[in-house]
């Protein structure tokens, strides 16, 4: 008879397996849920996203709103040179320029990024708030908002992979820092690269004058994908799928869709009687051979 110690070990054994099995799931089903509300608000962000894609993403958001905040005021507060060629801009100095300096801070003290208490409902509602953003996009501080958001949510899912956590203060006081700096480069930027200043200049000439923007007619918050396996997408992308599926069925049983599918499948058959048929290295199998007899196809002579 063997020993009770040994036989309740065993059974403690087999009652602790489906506890991790419970855990691995529960952490699974957390993670999936964080990064469903990261991409309902950033849907470029991947499925299988982790807690470094958010924080990316939230460093973006913010940084595209400052540029969007100097084509928005930016041209008209800082002094900028007539050419906004290489060279003239090198000799302006904007950077040094007391008009940039203060635009900068300006932009700077409009960014906010703490812990909040914003749900995925509350920032999506921010998000497409009239109030949130213009023509230009969104404003920096709705942008700060909403990458606070996806910083807390970053965290949450470093907590879901079971990964050490950094204090939630430090966190947040060591991003704010990082995003304020990436901020100022690309401000920075803006008035030291040429292009970038050009870019800045006509969408501001062109918004101003009532024109859309194209760089927001690429829809930054819309769903690319869109189809019947997407979880995230609109009602507009499924019917939009649906629409794109039966015109591919209706042209597939026309006449002219028929005729098409005739050709290409008649071309598929003269490639592999041309090529498919003789293994590589020119060895002719007997299964090949019995073809042959079968269906009367004579072989091409052997060079």
């Amino acid at each position: 008879m063997r020993p009770i110690a040994t036989i309740r070990e065993r059974t403690a054994r087999l009652v602790r397996v489906p506890g991790a099995v419970r855990r691995r799931s529960g952490s699974a089903a957390t993670r999936a849920k964080i990064v469903a509300d990261a991409r309902a608000l950033v849907p470029d962000i991947p499925r299988d996203a982790d807690a470094g894609h958010l924080v990316r993403a939230a460093r973006r958001l913010v940084r595209r709103a400052a540029q969007d905040e100097f084509a928005r005021e930016g041209v008209r507060q800082v002094r900028l040179p007539e050419g906004w060629g290489r060279t003239e801009l090198r000799r302006a100095d904007v950077p040094g320029d007391a008009s940039f300096h203060a635009f900068v801070e300006e932009t700077l003290a409009a960014i906010d990024i703490a812990p909040g208490s914003l749900e995925r409902d509350d920032a999506l509602e921010l998000r497409d708030a009239p109030t949130s953003s213009d023509g230009y996009g969104l404003s920096p501080e709705v942008a700060s908002d909403l990458a606070s958001y996806l910083l807390g949510l970053a965290r949450e899912l470093t907590a879901a992979d079971e990964q050490e956590l950094e204090p939630q203060d430090e966190f947040f006081a060591g991003h704010a820092t990082r995003i304020r700096e990436d901020v100022r480069g690309a401000l920075i930027r803006q008035v030291r690269v040429p292009l970038e200043l050009k870019v800045a200049l006509d969408r501001h000439e062109r918004i101003e004058g009532g024109e859309p923007d194209p760089v927001l007619d690429t829809e930054d918050f819309t769903s690319q994908a869109g189809g019947p396996g997407d979880a995230d997408a609109t009602e507009e992308e499924r019917r939009s799928f649906a629409q794109r599926a039966q015109a591919a069925y209706d042209f597939a049983q026309s006449e002219a869709g028929r005729a098409a599918f005739s050709m290409l499948r008649s071309g598929a058959e003269r490639a592999y009687e041309m090529y498919g048929q003789r293994p590589a290295g020119g060895k002719t199998s007997s299964s090949d051979k019995s073809s042959d007899k079968t269906t009367g196809t004579k072989r091409p002579p052997r060079g």
